[in-house]
């Protein structure tokens, strides 16, 4: 029970007892003056005027807690409005909630798109490299061509110059015979032998010739088999190409979303996940009411937590919003956050603790410049008692001969390092929770730090370190220690 609420009942049972007795004493002094209200007699007076004062007492009352309650005087003159205001907001989460399962099936849909498309490169980068490989095919059938190309250009150069000798040959052979004809001299001999040197030369130009024309229709041939070959490469390189095009794009857009994802991944963040806003103590007698109150208001210290870095307020008039996800009921974002309230509230009375240390945690990722309220959820543990005073968490050896530098860095990194530290383990083995600031389990002060490590380098021979719990430390913390320093005891 609040502190307000136990003087509203005290002062209006204080001045109910006044009233009552004012109503007495003014019926017995009416009945004892035998005096009459509104013409009736004695007696019927003194009971219209304890019925009046009785009739007092509830509007009393009733102006008493409006006057001294702002709750109390919006439960009687705003209740309907904030009936409708509370259906509207929770239109208004049902809606929000609707808009960020939406958004949420489409980042898994552009997730699938950007497998498909990383399964399309793939395949593209497959027929890349076979183009690349029927390219490499094509080019060197079309080099080999050319070269055939070319050898039957030069064999053609080559038998137009010996047809174009034969003919001067042959030209020369004819000037030979007109002169011997002419010459009446000549023998007939020379003549016929004339006649077969120009046979012979004819013969010779006629061969070349034949050989001419096999090769330029091997020529011609070679040029028919190559114009495919080279409209075939032709093509087939415009394809690689548009594929080379097509795959870059691809390439580009999934450039785009790692570098949205790296962004994302390094964008520093207002809250972290399981991050701790809020943490009290809260006692589980309570009424259902009362605890609900109580955890409505963690509610409210949360969201002042969350303005101070920036988060914005939502419809519910608060920067945070209750979500949790329940055994066997909606998921988080379907769950109304009253439902969850009484949820918990019923959990804490009902868990069989007298004490319950209650955090209000961040229940995803929030980054800055998100218009959204940041999602929280209820974390409770019971508060009891983990370590007594006195009570030994870490006993260690260390020698005396060490310097105080040396003895202060082996005690400091002993109690706070994560993996050397045995006070850490113990405390979360035990269930308490860690500082809500710095995430650490113990402390100690400096000053007790150098104290201990001077007193490990005055000491003799091998000196015994205790680490103690400071006092009594329950499962809220924080955890003090203390140190003592003795010599250890000599080997029996």
């Amino acid at each position: 029970m609040s502190t307000y609420t136990a003087l509203v009942f005290g002062a209006l049972v204080i001045l109910g007892a006044i009233i009552a007795y004012l109503g007495d004493v003014t019926g017995a002094w009416l009945g004892k003056r035998r005096s009459s209200v509104f013409g009736l007699r004695p007696r019927q007076s003194a009971r219209l005027v304890a019925a009046v004062i009785g009739a007092l007492l509830p509007l009393l009352g009733l102006m008493v807690a409006t006057i001294g309650s702002g709750y109390a005087r919006i439960a009687v003159f705003e209740l309907r409005q904030l009936l409708q205001r509370q259906e509207d907001l929770q239109a208004r989460i049902s809606d929000l909630q609707s808009e960020v399962t939406r958004l949420d099936r489409e980042a898994a849909g552009a997730g699938r798109r950007a497998d498909t498309a990383e399964h399309r490169a793939q395949e593209l980068e497959g027929l890349r490299e076979d183009a690349e490989r029927r390219v490499g095919e094509l080019t060197e059938r079309r080099d080999e061509l050319a070269g055939r190309v070319d050898t039957l250009i030069r064999r053609r150069g080559q038998l137009e110059v010996d047809l174009e000798a034969a003919q001067s040959d042959l030209n020369a052979a004819r000037a030979d015979l007109d002169a011997s004809e002419q010459e009446l001299n000549v023998t007939q001999e020379e003549l016929d032998r004339k006649r077969r040197e120009v046979e012979a030369k004819r013969h010779e130009v006629e061969t070349i010739s034949h050989h001419l024309e096999m090769v330029s229709r091997d020529l011609e041939r070679a040029q028919r088999h190559l114009e495919p070959t080279i409209e075939h490469l032709e093509a087939t390189t415009a394809e690689l190409e548009a594929r080379e095009q097509e795959l870059a794009s691809i390439e580009q857009r999934l450039e785009q979303a790692w570098r949205q994802q790296r962004l994302i991944a390094e964008r520093p963040a207002l809250y972290e996940p399981g991050e701790e806003l809020i943490r009290v103590v809260l006692a589980a007698d309570e009424t259902q009411d009362q605890m609900e109150s109580d955890l409505y208001e963690l509610l409210h210290l949360a969201s002042a937590a969350a303005k101070r870095r920036g988060v914005p307020e939502g419809a519910n008039g608060r920067a945070v919003v209750a979500v949790a996800p329940i055994p066997d009921w909606a998921p988080a974002e379907e769950v109304p956050e009253g439902m969850i309230v009484r949820y918990v509230a019923s959990e804490l009375r009902e868990g069989g603790a007298e004490e319950w240390v209650v955090t209000v945690r961040a229940f995803r990722r929030l980054f800055p410049g998100e218009e959204t309220q940041l999602a929280v959820g209820f974390r409770a543990a019971p508060n009891r008692l983990v370590f007594s005073e006195g009570e030994v968490l870490d006993e260690f050896l260390i020698s005396s001969g060490v310097s105080s530098l040396q003895a202060f860095e082996t005690l400091w990194l002993r109690i706070t390092n994560p993996k050397e530290s045995r006070v850490r383990a113990r405390a979360i083995s035990e269930g308490m929770l860690p500082h809500p600031e710095t995430g650490s389990y113990g402390s100690i002060d400096l000053a007790e730090l150098f104290n201990a490590a001077e007193a490990i380098r005055a000491g003799e021979g091998m000196m015994r370190v205790r680490v103690m719990a400071a006092g009594d430390t329950y499962t809220r913390g924080p955890l003090l220690l203390d140190l003592e320093v003795s010599a250890a005891p000599e080997p029996p």
